[in-house]
This record gives structure tokens, C-alpha cells and sequence, in this order.
């Protein structure tokens, strides 16, 4: 058959592919481009795609409520697609889990993810083609994030998924009137976590009793990132999406080993950035960038410059001290030579984290790492950190650290009162007059919050009668 011919084949076949055209076709006129498009299917996918339009191309906030965008599902898997799973007692055929090839898999197995076309292959034969909509939404025989489709083939709650979701939904449970699960007056510290659709932490999250809450980022799996505020931090706190200290993490994950992103203290963007040599503005609020890309040494030609913040050197004093240790690394490897490491740590701001390290012991220095702040560092420097940076703000908070440490006491107290408190200083657990303060479970509290049985959080005052919670 002539290459032109078949080609033309493929063209007359895959304008036939639009949702809008249906996918009626004539027996017989079609042949040749119907197996050429299997050949492709089977043997050069990514080909495939060259030959197919998209129809109603979306972006993922384009998609509508209850959807999910992802690409390369429609169209014979060339095209992204809005895609809505089952929901809970509807009919299925499996599930869609984080864990399994990277998002896609069939539940209840482990999936052999060696295959990189493996799950665009399972999940386009979930989908229903026939289904598409005006708004390029397409429907899926499985069921959505952290529901499973179960043994009589309808979607329920997956007993088995843990994380953001799972602590959400046990919250909830608690928080049902008539429960006796929630008490006011012992389980005011437990906070809800706040989930993306695929049932992890987002970015942000405000957690505490109301009124002494402090919103920290986080990973995906809610593990703490740079960047925090507490609600007397009114600019920083209302601001808040930690949208830049998401970033550095996704980027250091992928390898990068000197980041030059700048966030401020809440983990919001900076408005100046500069990456690779180039800098541009980019709005705080949206994260999304603007404007022209200049040369860092004509930075300050751009709007968002402001000198007193910056100054003439982009780079600050850690990471500018870090970044020239990894290209001398690089440069070294390059030759085949195995380079020094270092132990310098640097927060996402580019000036020194709390916590050092030399070959033997860490201790805890303050941002310009001019003076030590505690002796001897324990799980970490947030405690030593919080009572170096309320001093720069002239605010007096009564903080304790553990003895020469600067890490967080886990039981706090204040005037007549003691409670637990997280690494940050959270209060997490209930608030007990100080004769209690014996009593207190604070382990027991933690568990509590995330999701625990009812025991843990009996146990967070262990023997506690009413009259010995705050009232």
C-alpha cells in the first residue's frame, strides 16, 4: 500500500475520532487506515497521536466540578480529557489509586509499572467513549480516589485508605451529632485536614484549636515544608497558599540539587525569581508569572524588584554558599571525581535553616547563622526558632524547649493551665488545670488526631475527670 495513500487513510479516520462526529464508520472504505491505526495502536502509540486533533482542548481548571483533568486518555489516549469516576453505590469494574503505577491500576492489584503505557492503557479502557460531552468530559467505568470498587462490583469506602481523607472522615464521624465521639471541652485541639481530590494534604494546612491556630505547608503526604504563620500574623496568615514551598519540594524530589527559588515566610512566592540566570515577577497571590524574562544582572529593570529586599545579589548568603559547593561537585564528577559533601542546611527563603550540622553534633542558629540559639539540636529548631523570631517582633509568648535543645517541651504550660503541643508549638491535646498536667497523653493525642480509635482520645488525659478540663 502507498505510504501517501495510508497516510491519507489515517486522516480520513481520525477526523472521525471527534465525539461530535460519532464513531460510525463504513465497512470497507476505511480498511486500510483502520489497521494502520491498530499497527500504530499496538507497536508506535506516540505516532499515533501525531495524526489525531484534540477536540475542546481544556486546562485542569477548565474541567468541571466533579472531574478530573488527565491527559492522554481521550482520543485514543492523544488527547487529556475531563474525567468523572464512579461515586459511591454505583456499578463498577475497579478503582483508581495513588499507589498503583502512579495513579492508575486496577484495584486489589499490585500492577507492574515497569510499562510506561501500562496505566493510559487500563484507564482508556475504563472510559466509555460514548459518553463525551460538549465540555470534553468523559465518564469512567471505575471509581474515584479513596472509594473501592468492592466485591459485588459497586463503588464503597475503602476501608483500607489512610492519609488526609481518612483522618477527614474519621473527624466527621466524630463531629456527628448524637455520636458521643467529640467532646467539646477535651477535643477542641483536633483539627480537620483540608484534602486535594485525589485524597492528599494540600498545600496548606491550619491546624489547632480556633483562635490559636498556626497554617503550616506541607507535602502531599502532610509532612512539613517551609513556610508558616500564625493567625496573629494577619498579612502572612489571611495571604497563605504555600504555593512556592510546594514547588522547591516537587523539584528537589525530582533531583534538582540547587533550587534558587525564593518564598517568603509563609511559603508564597516572592514577587522576584530568578532560575538559571534569568529572572522574572511572578504575583504571590496566583503564583502565576508575569512580565518580561531578564538577565540576572538587568534584575533590576523588572517591576517586581525592590531593592531593599534584594539587594544586588539575587542569591543569599546560604544558598549562595550551597550553590557553589554543588558546582564545584558537578565540576568534580564531570572529571570523575568523587566530590566533598556538605552538611549545610538552607530553608527555602535562601537563609540558613534552624538546624546545623558538623561530623559529631547539630545545634540551632539563628536565619544569618550569626548566633547559636540552642546548644544542642533534638528532633529539630522550630522551638529555639519561634522564641528567636517573637524577640524580633518585640513579642513576649511564654515557650518552653526542651533542656538544651530547641525543640518544642511536649507539655506546655501557661498561668494556672497545661496542654500538649506538635513539633510547632500547636497546641494537641486537651487544656487541663496544671494539677492535671500528669495526666496528660500526649502521644495518645496525636493519634487522636489523626484518625485514632476512641481509646486514644479517652487516653489524651488519662483518668481525667470533668472538673479537671479548662472549662
Amino acid at each position: 500500500m502507498d505510504v501517501t495513500y495510508a497516510l491519507l487513510c489515517l486522516a480520513t479516520v481520525t477526523s472521525l475520532l471527534s465525539p461530535a462526529r460519532g464513531h460510525a464508520r463504513a465497512a470497507g472504505d476505511l480498511d486500510h487506515g483502520v489497521d494502520l491505526i491498530n499497527d500504530l495502536m499496538t507497536n508506535d502509540p506516540e505516532s499515533l497521536c501525531k495524526y489525531v486533533q484534540c477536540i475542546n482542548p481544556v486546562e485542569e481548571e477548565a474541567c468541571p466540578e466533579g472531574t478530573f483533568f488527565m491527559a492522554g486518555i481521550a482520543q485514543y489516549g492523544c488527547c487529556g480529557a475531563c474525567v468523572q469516576f464512579r461515586g459511591l453505590n454505583e456499578a463498577c469494574t475497579g478503582s483508581i489509586h495513588p499507589q498503583y503505577c502512579g495513579g492508575y491500576g486496577i484495584y486489589g492489584q499490585s500492577g507492574d509499572c515497569s510499562d510506561p503505557w501500562r496505566k493510559l492503557r487500563d484507564l482508556r479502557n475504563s472510559i466509555e467513549e460514548n459518553l463525551y460531552t460538549q465540555d470534553n468530559v468523559v465518564r469512567s467505568s471505575w471509581c474515584g480516589y479513596n472509594i473501592a470498587c468492592g466485591g459485588s462490583r459497586v463503588c464503597e469506602i475503602d476501608p483500607t485508605a489512610k492519609g488526609c481523607v481518612y483522618i477527614q472522615r474519621r473527624y466527621d464521624e466524630a463531629r456527628q451529632p448524637g455520636s458521643g465521639l467529640y467532646l467539646d471541652y477535651r477535643d477542641d485541639y483536633r483539627w480537620r485536614p483540608t484534602c486535594t481530590k485525589e485524597g492528599f494534604f494540600t498545600e496548606k494546612q491550619c491546624k489547632g484549636p480556633l483562635g490559636e491556630q498556626r497554617c503550616v505547608c506541607v507535602d502531599p503526604d502532610g509532612n512539613r515544608l517551609y513556610g508558616d504563620a500564625f493567625s496573629y500574623q494577619e498579612d502572612l496568615y489571611d495571604s497563605m497558599n504555600c504555593k512556592c514551598s510546594r514547588r522547591v519540594w516537587e523539584l528537589q524530589q525530582a533531583g534538582e540539587k540547587s533550587v534558587t527559588l525564593h518564598c517568603a515566610a509563609n511559603g508564597n512566592y516572592e514577587p522576584l525569581q530568578c532560575e538559571d540566570g534569568w529572572c522574572y515577577c511572578i504575583d504571590p497571590a496566583t503564583a502565576t508569572p508575569y512580565g518580561s524574562r531578564l538577565p540576572e544582572g538587568a534584575m533590576d529593570r523588572l517591576d517586581c524588584y525592590n531593592k531593599t529586599l534584594v539587594g544586588s545579589q539575587y542569591l543569599r548568603r546560604c544558598e549562595s554558599e550551597y550553590h557553589a559547593h554543588m558546582e564545584l561537585y558537578d565540576l568534580m564528577a564531570f572529571k570523575g571525581v568523587q566530590g566533598p559533601s556538605t552538611l549545610l542546611n538552607c530553608d527555602a527563603d535562601g537563609s540558613y535553616s534552624g538546624k546545623q550540622c558538623t561530623i559529631g553534633s547539630c545545634r540551632c542558629y539563628d536565619k544569618y547563622m550569626n548566633n547559636i540559639i540552642a546548644g544542642l539540636a533534638g528532633s529539630g529548631c522550630q522551638c529555639a526558632r519561634d522564641i528567636w523570631m517573637n524577640k524580633q517582633m518585640n513579642i513576649n509568648i511564654e515557650i518552653s524547649c526542651e533542656v538544651d535543645s530547641g525543640s518544642y517541651k511536649s507539655i506546655q504550660t501557661r498561668a494556672d493551665y497545661a496542654f500538649c503541643v506538635d513539633s510547632d508549638g500547636v497546641r494537641a491535646g486537651p487544656l487541663v488545670y496544671q494539677s492535671a498536667a500528669g495526666n496528660l497523653g500526649c502521644a495518645s493525642a496525636l493519634l487522636c488526631q489523626n484518625g485514632g480509635s476512641e481509646k486514644n482520645c479517652e487516653n489524651a488525659c488519662q483518668g481525667c475527670s470533668r472538673d479537671d478540663y479548662v472549662k
